[in-house]
Parts: structure tokens; sequence; C-alpha cells
């Protein structure tokens, strides 16, 4: 389903189809584009190993830490040129040695930082590398770009079958625009509540950030 179809279904089943509309092509655009970021990162939509922006680090000598593409919302797997990488954390890592990030050598084991303000996540490697290499990444991602009220035939980057659930989000933003003739709270809860159902429940800042803090397994490995 193309945009052009997705923009004539949202006007229908709002009962926005004659001008002046209530709402733009561009607001309704807007509110696709963040039903697209939510169904994302609620329901892990889009896993990718093969886009190079996302999933490919250039790996220098001495550098430990290299940001990610701002779509990446986690990294299922990583490799340091062909051998397999285990995640690990801060803490576990301060538990088993405590000269740890001095440590050089080949990279057997990474940490994944969260994003910070306006930062995007970030892979940190463990050892500091010694070499030059590359760490091939699968990840599960948002879109890589966003849909624009010029260009009617693009279609979102999400599953054909998951396409119809995102109108949901898109009319629980309409719903709470601020106007008189668009305003209903009520309907708005109602359509949050169905995409939902469909895509999962939002995680709160705080949850996300203590599953972040979540020690993964201690794997030992010889140095």
């Amino acid at each position: 389903m193309r945009l052009k179809q997705m923009l004539e279904i949202f006007r229908a089943e709002l009962g926005d189809v004659q001008e002046p509309y209530l709402w733009q092509d561009s607001e309704l655009v807007y509110y696709l584009n963040q039903a697209v970021q939510e169904a994302c990162e609620r329901a892990l939509l889009i896993e990718d190993r093969s886009t190079p922006a996302a999933c490919h680090v250039a790996v220098q000598a001495g550098v430990d830490t290299y940001n990610l593409h701002p779509s990446v919302l986690k990294v299922k797997r990583a490799s340091y040129e062909g051998r397999l990488l285990t995640e690990t954390s801060i803490e576990a890592m301060d538990a088993e040695s405590g000269n740890w990030e001095v440590r050089t050598g080949q990279p057997t084991r990474f940490i994944l930082e969260a994003p910070v303000g306006g930062r995007a996540a970030r892979l940190r490697l463990v050892p500091t590398p010694a070499a030059a290499g590359q760490v091939s990444l699968t990840v599960y991602r948002g879109a890589l770009k966003l849909l624009q009220a010029q260009c009617l035939s693009d279609e979102p980057e999400v599953p054909v079958s998951l396409r119809d659930g995102l109108k949901h989000w898109v009319y629980r933003c309409a719903l709470l625009k601020n106007d008189a003739d668009t305003q209903n709270a009520v309907r708005a809860s109602e359509h949050e509540g169905i995409f939902s159902g469909i895509f999962g429940i939002k995680v709160d800042a705080n949850t996300a950030r203590k599953r972040s803090d979540r020690q993964p397994p201690i794997v030992l490995c010889a140095w």
C-alpha cells in the first residue's frame, strides 16, 4: 500500500474528504512517520543484517566506542572479522576484572550503550581493538528515511501485513490535535488501545533503563 492510498484511507475514515481539510497531508504523513517509529520500537519489526550504514562498523586501532546509525534500536548479533562477539555490560566487566578498560587486543565482547539525549546508541568493544577491522551487526531498527507528503508513491518500511494497523496511531494523533473541530480524546484513546493491541505496549523510559542496566550472562574467556 503506497502513501497515496494510505492518505485516501485516512481521510475517508476520519471523515475529512472535502477541502479545506481539517488535517493537511503534511500532518497526516508526520503522524504516519510517528506510527512507523512507534511500531518498530514496540514490536522490533525490522531486522537487518545487510544495510551497510546500519550493520557495518569500521573499526580503528585504539578506538573502542562507535556511534551506531540513528535508526538502530537493538543489536541482535555482532561479530568482529567473522568471530562472534558476546554481549556484556560495564557492571559484568567490573566484576570480572579491575583493569579491563585498559586492555587491548582482538575484541571478544561488546557493550551496547543506550541513546542519551540527541545522541544515537553506541557500540563499545572489549578489549580495545589493537588493529583495524570491521564489526558486522544484525540489528533491529526503525525506518531509514522518513516518508514525505510529496512522494506519494513511497511505502512505509514495515511488513505489508501490518501496515493497516499503523492508521490507528495516525488517528490517535489526529484526534489529539488541539482544535475544536478535530479534538476527541476518547476516540484517540480507543485508537491508541487498538494500536497497542497490534504492536505491543509502549515501554516507559524508566523500564527501558532498567532493562538496559540488566547484566547479560557472564561468559568467561581467556584474555
